[in-house]
């Protein structure tokens, strides 16, 4: 893990709290990256680094091309 890896996952979880998002919810894979990306938040390899980093947390779970917020996750908003 590199220092920004968290970083990069609490970027993500941003996408989350604006959102307005709540724990058990989801957004596309495909979205969160994109939103990653275009809010300027990292690159294509930062936004792999943020989800790793996420699940290992315990902050998201990776589904079926869903990025669901867990409670933890939650709490961390």
């Amino acid at each position: 893990m590199l220092p920004a890896d968290e970083d990069y996952a609490r970027a993500l979880l941003a996408l989350f709290a604006d959102a307005g998002m709540r724990s058990g919810e989801s957004l596309p894979a495909g979205r969160a990256g994109h939103d990653f990306l275009e809010r300027n938040f990292g690159r294509a390899a930062d936004y792999q680094a943020a989800v790793a980093e996420a699940v290992a947390r315990g902050w998201v779970q990776l589904a079926l091309d869903r990025l669901r917020l867990t409670p933890a996750g939650y709490a961390e908003l």
